[in-house]
């Protein structure tokens, strides 16, 4: 594979990592009711922003993200791991680039924290208006059955090992640790894709419910159900691990073709 691809990889898995981390602090904080707040990528943007050197981070991840979203759009169109044409590796590869443009945005997030207004209260959805009720409804419900397609084959996976048989962790100290981290990083991440998978089917069923949901909302759905701040705790842990597993990519990943 192109060196080239490899370092744009490993800057992206960086990138994706800080943002989970972050998030799943901040949430476990809250959770433990020791200062957070349960959080989403927009308010771990801001959070980051607040901190010594903001713009530098907000400005190195956004890059970062750029790289990683690249990654993603090069597995779904080069596919440089042969991933393959058949009807399971179109439907990954699909995942690949839909995972692209959600990075995308998050990258265009990133880069509007450091140029532009976060002040602002407008809607979630009101820059969709323009779209109609009609399309909104169809828009959402696209999005959520592909959430809960990415949500099932993350757990499916995790089960028969596919997600972590990239990795050369022969020999390597703490292996077993690092593959703990990642089955429990993945099984959290599949249950909050879920949770917002849900949430687009509703608002995608119920039109007068159009709002757009995100990881946030879904923290605070769990930390509003019967055993919330348990279920918080345990899923912002699980985010803390998913966020240590990708940087750790940088050193164990590999990209032989299959």
């Amino acid at each position: 594979m192109k060196k080239s691809f490899k370092t744009i990889a490993y800057i992206g898995f960086v990138s994706k990592g800080l943002i989970y981390l972050v998030i799943g602090t901040l949430s476990l904080l809250a959770a433990l009711n020791m200062g957070g707040e349960s959080t989403g990528t927009n308010s771990a943007l801001s959070f980051l922003k607040k901190q010594p050197f903001g713009q530098v981070l907000l400005m190195l991840l956004g890059v970062g993200l750029i790289c990683y979203s690249a990654w993603m759009y090069v597995q779904s169109i080069k596919d440089p791991e042969n991933i393959g044409s058949d009807t399971k590796g179109k439907l990954k590869r699909f995942i690949y680039f839909f995972n692209g443009l959600v990075y995308t945005v998050i990258a265009g997030l990133a880069f509007y924290h450091l140029f532009g207004s976060t002040g602002s209260k407008k809607s979630d959805t009101a820059y969709l208006d323009f779209l109609g009720p009609t399309t909104l409804t169809i828009l959402f419900i696209v999005v959520g059955v592909v959430l809960t397609v990415q949500a099932v084959a993350l757990i499916i996976g995790v089960i028969k090992g596919h997600l972590l048989d990239r990795f050369n962790l022969e020999g390597a100290t703490y292996s077993h640790l690092i593959k703990i981290l990642g089955k429990f990083g993945y099984y959290a991440r599949a249950f909050v894709v879920a949770i917002l998978a849900y949430f687009f089917l509703r608002a995608g069923i119920y039109t007068d419910n159009n709002e757009i949901k995100g990881i946030q909302d879904a923290f605070s759905f769990l930390h509003t159900s019967g055993i919330g701040g348990i279920l918080m705790a345990i899923t912002a842990v699980g985010f803390i691990s998913y966020g240590t597993f990708y940087i750790l990519l940088t050193r164990f990943r590999t990209f032989e073709e299959r």
